[in-house]
């Protein structure tokens, strides 16, 4: 079995009451049988707490209650939960002592990350370095492959490489990301076709770097769309229309000198972008052996950057703040997400590069 993971992953610790949001709010968590099994042995008055505060949602399960600010109802003032300071961190349900960890399994290969929408995790992730990831393999027969296609799967695998490191290379961030989409329009032909054992030998082509006069306006269409999306926070779809009505009253030249700005405040700004780039490649690329749909999954990377670097011109120095939002209102929902890559899939946006 081999396993994977970003350099920074084992680094994190979470910041409890410190973290300037909290997990624990809008988000019904269902708790597993386990925990719910084991509550009967919490110390009182928690063990009553608990009781009082597991209910029902629209589905039928068993879920941890929120309240009206959308609060989970075990947390306490000081930002903790009430189970893990009251009974230990090693009886919180599987799912909170989890997060922001997330794996991913395809068949021989396991990977794990850190979910951007946790605060802690998008500082990890603006201020590495270079994304790197680290490999092991434990040297055990490999699990069978129960609904993936190995081929496909292997396809996936070496594209993925090319495009990290296409993205780590030389170059702006805006033509690498045109190269990755095209790259991904060139492997979709391919999986289209149920050629899987083309894709190792399709080339990522490179080409000579281009600027991108509509880039403003796209950017600001783009704004609007994920505005119109199902919001977690009601705040969310407010900024994001106000950030699309002030970019769209700029100027070709006031645009550009906002730009400018933006790079002098943030030096790193370049850097940072890559990185992100590479942590939505590496979380989402391989989905794509689920349903086939490279290209608008390519498609949301490139989307995703352009919305973040466009959010975060107006508001230099809150790069984790806005990321851990999108992250939050679009990553973390399986609706959101789809709906954004199935409208990519039918045309992607390279004109947002």
């Amino acid at each position: 079995m081999i396993y994977r993971r970003p350099s920074y992953y084992d680094t994190f610790r979470c910041l409890g009451g410190a973290c300037p949001d909290t997990c624990c709010r809008d988000w019904s968590v269902v708790p597993d049988d386990d925990f719910l099994a084991g509550c009967a042995a919490a110390p009182s008055p928690l063990k009553e707490r608990i009781a009082r505060n597991l209910a029902a949602d629209e589905d039928g399960d068993t879920c941890f209650r929120l309240d009206e600010r959308g609060m989970c109802a075990l947390l306490t003032p000081d930002g903790l939960c009430a189970i893990q300071r009251d009974w230990g961190e090693e009886h919180l349900c599987a799912h909170c002592a989890s997060y922001p960890r997330f794996i991913e399994e395809y068949g021989s290969l396991t990977e794990s990350s850190l979910a951007i929408s946790c605060p802690e995790a998008a500082r990890l992730l603006l201020e590495a370095p270079r994304f790197t990831l680290i490999e092991t393999d434990d040297g055990k027969a490999d699990p069978p492959f129960d609904g993936i296609d190995r081929t496909l799967l292997d396809g996936l695998e070496q594209s993925r490489a090319q495009v990290l490191a296409l993205l780590d290379g030389p170059g702006g961030i805006w033509h690498k990301l045109r190269l990755t989409l095209a790259y991904a329009g060139q492997l979709q032909a391919r999986i289209d076709r149920g050629r899987y054992g083309e894709m190792p030998a399709c080339p990522l082509v490179l080409s000579p770097p281009q600027d991108n006069p509509r880039r403003q306006a796209a950017a600001v269409q783009l704004l609007h769309v994920l505005s119109g999306l199902d919001p977690l926070r009601p705040g969310w779809p407010a900024l994001l229309r106000n950030r699309a009505e002030q970019l769209a009253r700029l100027s070709p030249a006031q645009y550009t000198a906002l730009c400018v700005r933006y790079a002098q405040a943030n030096p790193v700004c370049e850097r940072q972008a890559v990185n992100l780039a590479c942590y939505f490649v590496f979380r989402h690329w391989h989905k794509a052996v689920n349903d086939d749909a490279l290209y608008g999954r390519a498609a949301f990377v490139c989307a995703a950057v352009s919305a973040l670097y466009h959010l975060c011109l107006f508001q230099p120095g809150e790069e984790a703040a806005l990321w851990s939002q999108f992250s939050r209102e679009v990553e973390h929902d399986e609706d959101n997400l789809s709906e954004l890559i199935w409208a990519l899939c039918g045309g992607a946006p390279a004109h947002l590069l």
